[in-house]
């Protein structure tokens, strides 16, 4: 017969233990606000709190959101969702783009902290917004393949990682927590390769990047994603050069859909 006071003291100890484990851990190695260095608290309801201070963490979040253009996700100021200008003029590749924040303020930090100063602890909470994002914007029973955006071989031996993967790389085990069973699609960082290293596309404008971005990708697996619909995913859309680049390469191997799915819209 259990002895469920003992079990019960049990518990409480071992409670006792790891709250004491934390408090020391947090008085050795306290969490620094990658921003302004102040010492934070982090609030589990705020997944960033991990990272950023509360003057540093921008109030509210700068969150995606209507209005914005149903194809590319421009964001708008005011009215509802409409085509933008340069939808109606000429449509994308990419069928949708969508996004968990707009590019500014401490989200614009924080993937420049992730990408060049290899702050990869803020992958955690970012794949958290991008994964509700997913959930949010898209049937997620209706997309087959998620390819994380490719970095080219010299660039991904320098920085060390590619932040894209970083962003989707728990997805699966996010679905699984959630709703319980696998998810019917899968993460592919095999089919889409970059090939041709470039150069940054900061300060380049779209015929620049697009320029830039020529034979930038190939596919590798076509039969992998013939007849697929798939989700690109990127830290940041600006002029949709690299996700329209890498969606014309994977139509042309046949896949049946390409969509996006961005950390930021800028």
């Amino acid at each position: 017969m259990i002895n469920t006071h003992n079990f019960s003291d049990s518990l409480g100890i071992k409670k006792w233990i790891t709250d004491t484990a934390a408090g020391v851990c947090a008085l050795i190695f306290p969490d620094r606000c990658m921003k302004c260095g102040t010492y934070i608290t982090r609030d589990c309801q705020m997944p960033l709190s991990a990272c950023f201070c509360p003057s540093c963490l921008d109030s509210p979040l700068p969150f995606f959101g209507t209005p914005f253009c149903p194809v590319c996700g421009r964001i708008f100021d005011a009215g509802t969702d409409h085509l933008c200008s340069s939808c109606l003029e000429r449509r994308p590749v990419t069928k949708s783009v969508r996004a968990a924040f707009e590019y500014k303020g401490v989200i614009r930090d924080g993937i420049g902290l992730l990408k060049y100063q290899a702050k990869q602890s803020l992958a955690l909470p970012f794949e958290y917004y991008l994964f509700s994002a997913f959930e949010s914007y898209y049937d997620m029973d209706d997309v087959h393949l998620i390819l994380p955006v490719p970095l080219h071989r010299s660039k991904a031996k320098k920085r060390g990682f590619n932040q894209s993967y970083f962003l989707v790389r728990n997805f699966p085990r996010l679905f699984k927590k959630k709703f319980g069973h696998n998810p019917l699609w899968a993460i592919d960082i095999h089919s889409l390769v970059r090939v041709r290293a470039t150069v940054s596309q900061t300060g380049l404008d779209y015929s620049e990047r697009r320029e830039n971005l020529n034979k930038a990708f190939s596919c590798h697996h076509p039969s992998k994603v013939e007849g697929k619909n798939i989700l690109l995913v990127d830290d940041v859309y600006t002029t949709g050069a690299t996700c329209n680049a890498a969606a014309k390469i994977l139509i042309r191997a046949g896949a049946a859909r390409v969509s996006a799915l961005v950390l930021a819209r800028a």
